[in-house]
């Protein structure tokens, strides 16, 4: 695809809209619906899109939700590819799977619990016309309840802040790109896949589309607090090496700070003027080997994050295994 002397794309384009799921069967049909009636024939023209591709990547569901979609996608009521992992891999590399399977001129990232609305694929292509390569989500508000909202308020700052900038606050994966990205982003050989910190690193002209977060169309949430941790470490990892430089700030503060604690407490004893200084001096000395303790556990938190992960990537595996394909 190529822009014309105006800078504006206007060829007709191949939009694939990239779905990962995972037990999201009372979801589905109310996906299928939104979509049909977002990207109906109408709609289609008035914005130029030759056709659609719908890439649907089921992450090992044992709901049913696989089966409801392949009945459909057989009575044509959907068209497009359903890809089957041979088991819950996780999101990013369900994610990943898709946008490996995407074959159009624009690739859309989209969840299946509509708490991000298809809609707004339509003004993001728009944007995408104007010359900009990536079109990513900023949200300007969640409807989770306060705790939760105060963990991703923390996570996109940390993001943000480790990753040097690169990542934008309160970007998530829902957005769009351009081919050329795409091939940028499957030329890259990690195996721990993080799709907005990839989007981020691979560069071309970015854009941001603000827009709100909905509630879920239904179901349950799928990220617990246990997989939203795992995804923040895997995200903040593989996105930056600064926590790394911050260790080793840490390491470097710890000992000079240990340094004048000895001399501070060997002065005191030195001079001791009653016997019951030496409580305090007791009390100093804890001091400051509690915070040297602490410090060392958090050097040793942040290598472990690393080399564990390192040692995911050595071995070589790949990200997904795809168990069947489905193509209507």
């Amino acid at each position: 695809m190529t822009l014309s002397p105006a800078g504006v794309r206007r060829q007709p384009v191949v939009l694939t809209l990239v779905v990962p799921f995972y037990n999201e069967a009372p979801v589905l049909p109310i996906l299928i619906r939104e979509l049909k009636r977002i990207f109906c024939a109408a709609a289609l023209e008035a914005a130029n899109i030759s056709s659609v591709q719908y890439v649907f990547v089921d992450d090992g569901s044992s709901d049913g939700g696989a089966d409801l979609l392949a009945a459909e996608m057989a009575s044509k009521g959907c068209r497009g590819t359903l890809l089957r992992l041979s088991r819950n891999f996780g999101h990013q590399a369900a994610l990943a799977a898709g946008i490996d399977c995407a074959e159009g001129d624009v690739v859309a990232i989209l969840d299946a619990d509509l708490q991000d609305d298809p809609g707004e694929i339509l003004p993001m292509l728009e944007a995408w016309r104007n010359g900009f390569d990536v079109v990513y989500a900023v949200r300007t508000s969640r409807k989770e309840h306060l705790l939760k909202r105060g963990a991703y308020r923390l996570f996109y700052a940390l993001l943000h802040y480790l990753s040097e900038g690169l990542i934008p606050k309160n970007s998530g994966d829902f957005g769009l790109v351009d081919r050329n990205v795409v091939l940028a982003v499957r030329s890259m050989n990690e195996r721990i896949r993080f799709f907005r910190g990839l989007r981020a690193w691979v560069g071309f002209r970015q854009a941001q589309h603000v827009c709100s977060r909905h509630v879920r169309a239904g179901g349950a949430p799928k990220y617990t607090w246990r997989k939203l941790y795992e995804l923040a470490t895997d995200g903040l990892i593989s996105s930056s090496i600064r926590p790394l430089k911050i260790a080793e700030v840490v390491s470097i503060l710890s000992v000079i700070a240990a340094g004048a604690t000895a001399i501070a407490v060997g002065y005191r004893m030195l001079t001791l003027a009653h016997p019951s200084d030496g409580l305090i001096v007791s009390y100093g000395i804890l001091l400051g080997v509690l915070l040297l303790g602490c410090a060392n556990l958090a050097c040793l938190y942040v290598m472990s994050a690393y080399i564990g992960r390192m040692f995911v990537e050595v071995k070589g595996r790949p990200a997904y295994i795809v168990a069947a394909r489905l193509d209507s």
